[in-house]
């Protein structure tokens, strides 16, 4: 009999190290022939850089990145003998890397939790593929600093690195419900209240803890360095609740943010302890796999990885990997579609030729509207067991995902259409508390482009791919409505949006929305080569942004400083970039002030950390206000009303975008909306009618709103939004007024002071002395949002630019009760004292 282990083993003596070399020689799947140029161009480079330490490599979405990484992991393997380790994001994705192994002969075994390591992992025979979660957590099989056993790697290859960051960091941080531990979650916001306090933020913080209110606040750095012994204290107690967590966080909370919401007590380090685990941090080589869409700075921050290695990623000029999509915004034109509708039924009628639809959208609340037509695929086991039976086809769907936007891979008929449905939010507390720190910057914009990306990415999977994305929501529409948004896109990305909004032009009714679907769907030659020839015409290789990656090392280099106690270095550190020449928005200028707050802190420095902080707010005050207020800064009057609102326009290149923010605003003026979205709304109205304004009691003076009108007058403005239809305005109400006023006096001197409350109607009780107060009720603002409405959809739709859209601007503004000088006279009622106090 022969034996043919036998004859392997003796011609394997010499394994090739060159990955070409070893995919040459592997069995291969019976469709698969070759690499694409792509992938081979990747692995080359890779070998003539096969000696450093961090490398990134970057192939589009779909081009084959695990194989790659796995033919990199057996190169190693081959070379060295020693153990390989290879992390992808979810459980789910381990059983299709090793599926992918096999296929191609390349010796991997599955991580076990409730066995031992793997032999043949251990004696470097065979790449181990585990979760990121598998490595890093307080219970690790491969050990912590201080352990003994700790396990060696040669090599770590990091698959879709892009999407790792969020689950590393999970490992990292411990989250307290305010469901499951009712009790414990009291017992550690009460102990911060008094923090709130002081930086007039306590009835925020109460409407939280109370869960009447949805923001997120962070614990002030200050109370949190000071009060870690008693959190350590109650946190001991249930330890074993948190026992894959606790472990890494018990001697490092002073490297920690606390987030509080409805939900949940969350401490979470300002970045991931990876160094914690030898076997990451002392592995000599790093591989490190991403997609063309990702803003790789997030390498560094989170894996500590090597500035210049991630600055200098193996990329292909190639569009392997690029997958033809239809990506259809039928809502950004106007149209007869009766969009909602015309997308279920084309969901449900796609589904019936057995083709895989799903929507993916920004919440849970937002799933639920889809129930009608599709299977809400709620929490993780559901999740997983509706994505394994759409790439088992045993179902096509509709199935709806709630904010998933990475981790779902559905090539082939598993996925031809993919419904995005409104703007991807933050799915756990950090992201929410980034995306609030960042809100108006270039950080906040990519963070959303890279989302998006990743979305439209779940519905083909590679060259041969394709799918119909129908993108819907007014904040979604409005996002990549605004030039400066849709230049964080791709290029590709780009290229099949505009190919959409082409094709989207001469789309007048449901009828025909369907019909060029089916264009995609039934293979027109015509749009397949149409597809194409754009494509290559548009997309260009993403250049590495330098700044943003020094930035992340900085960030880095200073945080693993704070975590050895060498507080002055960190604080150098950080203030050399601030002080270089290098050009940051304000919001990541606030950012890295913050982060020297911390460290003064946590040095024992409070003067120093209060003076950081101050700074840091001044520069963005979406961060933690300081003990000390600081000094107010005006509002500027633009140079005139138009001037305002053409501008605004002209920001979006698909103007209709501009009209979709407008509606998405204006539907949380109502009494059912949180006074957080009502006061956020009013403030944003203003806005988009050429007036400047600005919320206050946000952060504890001043009024609700203040609108600021040319005429050198101001609206002082009260947003009762929940008052009952049948009260009046109390005494208590009124006296807020005026103090508002007093406070419009002493910062605008020269200027009128028109006092406002939102009311339902314009009846004060007699214990109210209203004065000249008035009330905008809810009659007059629904007026001023139709009249906005109508001046806004008059102008878009002008198809006019620069002077002749300002020019028209100003005609329609003449005859209008929006123009600045008519607003209180038109809109405003004088208030009428009731003749009972109720």
């Amino acid at each position: 009999m022969v034996d043919f282990k036998k004859l392997r083993a003796e011609a394997a003596r010499q394994k090739p190290i060159d990955p070409l070399e070893i995919f040459r020689r592997q069995p291969k799947p019976p469709e698969i022939n070759d690499l694409y140029t792509s992938q081979a161009d990747v692995l080359n480079e890779w070998n003539k850089r096969r000696g450093e330490r961090d490398i990134a490599i970057k192939l589009h979405t779909g081009g084959g990145k695990t194989l790659v990484g796995l033919l990199i992991g057996q190169s190693i393997l081959n070379e060295t003998s020693e153990p390989v380790l290879y992390l992808v994001p979810t459980k789910q994705l381990v059983k299709q890397a090793v599926d992918k192994a096999r296929e191609y002969g390349i010796d991997a075994t599955a991580y076990d939790r409730a066995t031992l390591l793997d032999q043949a992992f251990d004696t470097g025979q065979a790449i181990l593929i585990a979760s990121y979660n598998a490595l890093f957590n307080g219970q690790s099989r491969f050990g912590l600093y201080g352990q003994p056993d700790i396990k060696k790697a040669a090599a770590i290859v990091l698959d879709d690195a892009h999407v790792a960051f969020s689950t590393v960091r999970e490992s990292f941080t411990l989250t307290i419900s305010s469901e499951k531990n009712k009790n414990l979650y009291q017992s550690l916001c009460t102990l911060f209240r008094g923090a709130f306090v002081q930086i007039d933020r306590l009835g925020t913080f109460d409407d939280v803890v109370s869960g009447n209110e949805n923001d997120l606040l962070e614990v002030p750095s200050w109370d949190w360095q000071e009060k870690q012994d008693a959190v350590r204290q109650q946190l001991r107690g249930n330890a074993k609740d948190f026992a894959f967590h606790w472990p890494l966080l018990r001697d490092n909370l002073h490297l920690c943010h606390a987030l509080i919401n409805r939900r949940s007590f969350t401490i979470t380090p300002i970045l991931p302890l990876v160094n914690m685990f030898p076997t990451f941090s002392e592995a000599p080589r790093r591989i490190y796999m991403s997609a063309t869409i990702s803003d790789d700075s997030e390498i560094i921050r989170t894996f500590d990885a090597n500035l210049a290695s991630v600055s200098s990623p193996l990329a292909s000029r190639s569009l392997a990997g690029v997958s033809e999509r239809m990506i259809l915004i039928p809502d950004l034109k106007n149209s007869r579609i009766d969009l909602p509708g015309a997308v279920k039924r084309m969901a449900a009628d796609i589904a019936r030729k057995d083709l895989g639809v799903i929507i993916l959208t920004s919440s849970d609340y937002r799933a639920k509207t889809w129930i009608d037509c599709a299977v809400f695929a709620e929490g993780s086991v559901l999740v997983e067991q509706c994505i394994d039976q759409l790439q088992r086809r045993a179902t096509s769907g509709p199935i709806v995902f709630s904010n998933r936007y990475d981790g779902i891979d559905l090539p082939g008929d598993s996925c031809r259409l993919l419904i995005m449905d409104g703007l991807p939010g933050g799915s756990t507390s950090y992201e929410t508390y980034r995306r609030i720190a960042f809100q108006g910057g270039s950080t906040f914009s990519r963070m959303l482009a890279q989302k998006i990306e990743q979305g439209i990415g779940r519905g083909a999977r590679g060259s041969g791919d394709h799918c119909i994305v129908i993108l819907t929501g007014k904040d979604l529409l409005a996002w990549i409505a605004k030039r400066s948004n849709f230049d964080f896109l791709t290029s590709a990305t780009r290229a099949q949006i505009d190919m959409g909004l082409s094709i989207s032009k001469d789309v007048e009714d449901e009828h025909e929305l369907a019909e060029t679907a089916g264009k995609c769907l039934d293979r027109d030659r015509d749009w397949i080569q149409y597809h194409a020839e754009q494509l290559a015409d548009s997309v260009t290789t993403e250049e590495p942004d330098e700044i943003r990656l020094r930035q992340a090392a900085v960030e880095r280099k200073a945080f693993e400083y704070l975590r050895r106690g060498l507080h002055e270095k960190a604080l150098t550190k950080l203030r050399e970039f601030l002080e270089g020449p290098y050009e940051v928005d304000g919001q990541s200028r606030g950012w890295l002030l913050q982060l020297s707050a911390k460290v003064a802190f946590n040095w024992g420095n409070s003067e120093l950390g209060q003076n950081y902080q101050l700074q840091a707010f001044a520069t963005n005050p979406n961060l933690t206000r300081p003990l000390a207020r600081p000094p107010y800064r005006p509002l500027i009057l633009p140079s005139g009303q138009e001037e305002a609102i053409c501008q605004q326009i002209e920001d979006y290149q698909m103007r209709l975008g501009y009209l979709r923010s407008f509606e998405e605003t204006v539907s949380y003026l109502t009494p059912e909306a949180t006074p957080n979205q009502f006061e956020q709304a009013l403030a944003d109205l203003a806005k988009y009618i050429g007036i400047p304004s600005e919320r206050f009691d946000v952060n504890g003076v001043g009024p609700d709103i203040l609108w600021l009108l040319p005429s050198n007058t101001g609206l002082v403005i009260e947003a009762k939004s929940r008052k009952k239809e049948k009260n009046a305005l109390t005494k208590d109400q009124h006296g807020q007024l005026l103090v508002a006023a007093e406070w419009f006096a002493k910062e605008y001197p020269g200027y009128s002071c028109v006092r406002v409350s939102i009311h339902p109607h314009s009846v004060a009780t007699r214990a109210a002395v209203a004065g000249a107060s008035h009330a905008l009720t809810y009659e007059k603002l629904a007026l001023m949002i139709s009249e906005a409405r109508t001046l806004l959809s008059t102008l878009v739709n002008t198809h006019v630019s620069g002077n002749d859209l300002l020019g028209e601007c100003a005609r329609l503004l003449e005859s209008s009760s929006l123009k600045a000088d008519h607003i209180a006279e038109r809109y405003l009622v004088p208030f009428q004292q009731s003749g009972t106090d109720r």
